[in-house]
């Protein structure tokens, strides 16, 4: 087994294929891809967001019967982060900067419009094996409803 993370493998393989205005971070040896703006100038992205997402990529290929595609987003059970923590510690073939990243990422995954849809009354949780875990509540539906509308107001233009 490697001892490479699952980060440092995917880069390793992508080296050869740079695609074009992609730059180096000289921080952190990084490849930053610029997307677009609205005025179609070439914009970086987070940093932050680009760990989330590599984390959220992590989760899904560790538990894929947990953490989907965005179609297939389920609500996970209460207190599945204490569960993914406990997951992570016995797994010795996980880099721990990888393990990390996964249990940080966890938020980013929780807080996105498409989980946030998916919270309604009555819809059934799960946990990391993708076992029933609990029904969302209506207070839970209801919370995440005023998520997703205090969302939607911040992102849109005043």
């Amino acid at each position: 087994m490697s001892n490479l993370s699952l980060k440092e493998q995917l880069e390793a393989l992508s080296l050869g294929s740079s695609s074009p205005g992609a730059r180096p971070d000289k921080k952190n040896g990084k490849v930053n891809r610029p997307v677009q703006n609205r005025e179609g100038k070439a914009k970086q992205k987070p940093a932050w967001l680009e760990q989330a997402r590599y984390g959220v990529e992590l989760l899904k290929a560790y538990f894929p019967d947990c953490f989907k595609e965005l179609k297939d987003i389920r609500p996970l059970k209460i207190g599945i982060k204490q569960d993914l923590v406990k997951k992570l510690s016995s797994r010795e073939d996980i880099v721990i900067g990888d393990k990390a990243c996964m249990v940080n990422s966890l938020a980013y995954y929780v807080n996105s419009a498409a989980y946030h849809k998916r919270i309604v009354e009555g819809a059934m949780r799960i946990d990391l094996e993708g076992q029933d875990a609990g029904r969302v509540t209506a207070e839970e539906a209801k919370y995440s409803v005023e998520c997703c509308k205090a969302k939607s107001t911040a992102a849109s233009p005043a």
